[in-house]
Order: structure tokens, then C-alpha cells, then sequence
């Protein structure tokens, strides 16, 4: 563990950083692989900030309900790193379900509190961006000092 101190951006991942397809989901190829499009100013406001500690944090259902695997979820997150330039310091994915009642998927905080943990991050100086309230609600859950909707973080 890290010692605190740290300020992160946490970063919600389909509708935020990607586009999603016509049912809010990561779209997928004819071979079930997800297809990552990154969405308009993405890469071009990320990129300069590529110093700072920057976290993906998703909640990815499609896991649990057989739609996708973690390691093809993995994958596309990996993917996405190189596409921004290996600006990423790391992710975390909730593969649960609503019915599960976990402690990861948001709105619950376990995910970004996790990441705070193991990098030390100061939750009261970092950001969230993200395009749902749930977004919100964990941020908030979790402590995070400034929240920002993507559309206006990313000026769409």
C-alpha cells in the first residue's frame, strides 16, 4: 500500500471514455470481442494529464449474465490503455449484477476506494467523471471531492 496523498481521476468507462451500443452496452464484434471507439476529445484532454494517477472503473453486468468474459473485458481496457497512450495507471471491474449486492458495483464506493487504497490516493482532492448518477453516487459514497459529468469534462 501506498502512503496517502496522491490526487487521481477516476473514470467511468461505456458512455464515458467509449461509445456504447444502441442498448447502453459495450458493443461487440462478430467474434463477441468488444469494439472500443473512443468518444469525441477523449484521448486530446487525457493525454496531457498523463503524469497523474488515472483509473477506469466499470461496472460490467454483461460478466455475470454470460454477455462477455473478464478477460475479454481485460483486453478491451488494455486496449484502450495503448489507444490513449499507455496513460492508464490501472482499472477495476464489478462483473456483478444489481442482485448480487456486492460492495464494488456503483453506485456502492468499492472500487474507487480499493484503487485509494492501493495507490494512495487522497479521495478528497480527485475527481470522478462519469455519465450516470450512479457515477455520482459512488463518487460521493466514496469520498471523492469533485465530481464532473463527462459531457462537461470532455466538452461535448
Amino acid at each position: 500500500m501506498a502512503e496517502p496523498g496522491n490526487q487521481a481521476l477516476f473514470l467511468d468507462l461505456a458512455g464515458t471514455l467509449v461509445e456504447m451500443d444502441e442498448t447502453r452496452q459495450l458493443p461487440l464484434d462478430a467474434n463477441g470481442n468488444i469494439v472500443i471507439r473512443l468518444l469525441p476529445g477523449v484521448a486530446e484532454k487525457l493525454r496531457p494529464i498523463r503524469d497523474h494517477l488515472i483509473f477506469v472503473v466499470t461496472n460490467q453486468a454483461g460478466i455475470r449474465r454470460g454477455r462477455l468474459t473478464m478477460e475479454k473485458v481485460e483486453a478491451a481496457l488494455g486496449k484502450l490503455d495503448a489507444e490513449l497512450g499507455g496513460i492508464l495507471s490501472g482499472w477495476m471491474v464489478c462483473p456483478h449484477d444489481d442482485a448480487d449486492r456486492c460492495a464494488c458495483r456503483k453506485p456502492a464506493p468499492g472500487m474507487i476506494r480499493e484503487l485509494a487504497e492501493m495507490y494512495g490516493v487522497e479521495l478528497r482532492t480527485s475527481t470522478m467523471v462519469g455519465d450516470q448518477e450512479i457515477d455520482e453516487q459512488a463518487s460521493r459514497a466514496a469520498g471523492v471531492g469533485r465530481f464532473v459529468y463527462a459531457k462537461d469534462f470532455f466538452g461535448w
